[in-house]
């Protein structure tokens, strides 16, 4: 039977309505014996996720400063990069319950092959605290006729999810890419800092302190091109030497901070708008990482003990 004028997100869920047995081609997923959670993380990171038998990883990725996502990453994908179905089943012990239809979203040929946005994500943490079954169903790539379902098992959730919010609690309150491009904006004339202006920079510092992965700061001042070059210039030097003299006085290390003034060399915006002329008023700062490094131990999440599990399980 075809079924014409559909997707194939669609017509795979259609298809297992009127094709039970399509339910039974290809399911991955833990059972009571199998499934297996793991938490890691640290003051940056919680990654909580389930080994899929046969597939790959079921994972909530969890970065400071966002929301959860979830995350599928598979050892070697079967479903066809175009929209799979995202759904949540009943219990395996009722099968019979009602199933909740989440939409689609994309496979795509990288790894996490799927990624869902914050609400799905956090629909499918509330369907496993109900003991329900979380789903990512679709056709295989090889056969528009064959499908794949992968869900992930509600078996242990509860007590490894008090984990997993133990380990949220000490993520910190932004990650590096929230701060690591910031401006600072000047009235014109203007060369000081406001309280706005110091809640923004003790926001990075706050970060700076708590990464140790962080070894330089490049501030660069800015004017706008009213009035003569010279003075625009000293504007612009003014201007990032007050900034810099915030972050020492904060204890952020000298040696790491790079300062550079520009007057009005580099605009952002047209200087023959009030607008443009504002944009232009700035320090920029810019933070710069070692990704290759290693997160201190005392930074990374410590699985708090529990009688009756091992480490292995756990």
């Amino acid at each position: 039977m075809m079924l014409p004028n559909l997707n194939r997100a669609s017509r795979l869920g259609l298809a297992c309505l009127l094709w039970p047995w399509l339910a039974q081609a290809l399911e991955y997923g833990g059972s009571v014996e199998t499934t297996e959670w793991s938490l890691s993380g640290s003051i940056f990171e919680c990654v909580f996720e389930q080994r899929i038998p046969g597939y790959g990883r079921a994972q909530f990725y969890h970065q400071a400063g966002e929301d959860v996502e979830f995350r599928l990453l598979a050892d070697r994908n079967l479903m066809a990069y175009s929209n799979a179905q995202v759904s949540i089943l009943p219990p395996p012990w009722q099968p019979s319950g009602r199933s909740e239809p989440l939409g689609t979203s994309k496979i795509i040929n990288d790894s996490p092959n799927l990624v869902l946005d914050n609400n799905r994500t956090n629909q499918f943490l509330h369907a496993l605290l109900q003991g329900k079954q979380p789903t990512i169903a679709h056709e295989t790539y090889y056969d528009q006729g064959r499908a794949v379902k992968v869900h992930v098992s509600a078996v242990m959730f509860k007590d490894y999810y008090q984990d997993y919010l133990q380990c949220v609690d000490q993520l910190l309150p932004m990650n590096f890419n929230q701060v690591a491009r910031s401006r600072v904006f000047f009235k014109s004339g203007e060369k000081g800092l406001d309280l706005g202006d110091k809640r923004l920079l003790d926001r990075i510092i706050f970060y700076v302190k708590s990464d140790p992965r962080i070894f330089a700061i490049y501030l660069d001042g800015h004017a706008d091109r009213l009035g003569r070059r010279y003075d625009n210039r000293q504007m612009s030097k003014a201007r990032v030497e007050a900034v810099e003299r915030y972050f020492i006085l904060q204890g952020i290390d000298p040696e790491k901070i790079t300062t550079r003034f520009h007057g009005g060399r580099y605009p952002v915006a047209s200087n023959d708008t009030a607008s443009g002329r504002a944009q232009n008023r700035r320090v920029t700062i810019r933070l710069e990482q070692r990704e290759d490094m290693e997160i201190p131990p005392e930074l990374q999440f410590q699985l708090p003990p529990r009688e009756g599990f091992s480490s292995a399980q756990r």
